[in-house]
């Protein structure tokens, strides 16, 4: 599905050793970078990588952040909750359009798929 950006990327500017300043996408934002890839490339890798990400963060977190992430994209329908709700439909039962046939696989889909259960407590 076609999905467009709404708002500029949220960033933070972080303090390097050599005293430089980066500008990165804050953690919220990292993460719906990733739901967006899902929803757009549907590849193991986005899975896979959406996976680690929340390993390192609580579960109810991340889903607080993505069944907001309409409010940063929206999709080819303007429906309210378009983009979460397929979101949601894709992390509960990942289909990549590419080989999954992998040893963490088992792994990456329960993640996906604790994060979709906690979208939808999120969303009652």
């Amino acid at each position: 599905p076609a999905i467009e950006r709404r708002s500029p990327v949220e960033t933070t500017t972080v303090l390097l050793p050599t005293g430089d300043r980066l500008e990165i996408p804050t953690g919220a934002e990292t993460l719906r970078l990733k739901g967006y890839l899902i929803m757009s490339r549907n590849s193991v890798q986005d899975y896979a990588d959406f996976a680690d990400l929340v390993s390192c963060m609580d579960i109810r977190t991340a889903a607080a952040v993505l069944a907001g992430i309409d409010g940063y994209y929206c999709g080819e329908r303007s429906k309210n909750q378009w983009v979460a709700t397929q979101l949601v439909r894709r992390l509960a039962d990942p289909h990549p359009f590419d080989d999954h046939e992998t040893a963490d696989w088992p792994d990456v889909k329960q993640r996906c798929l604790a994060v979709a259960v906690a979208m939808l407590e999120e969303a009652r």
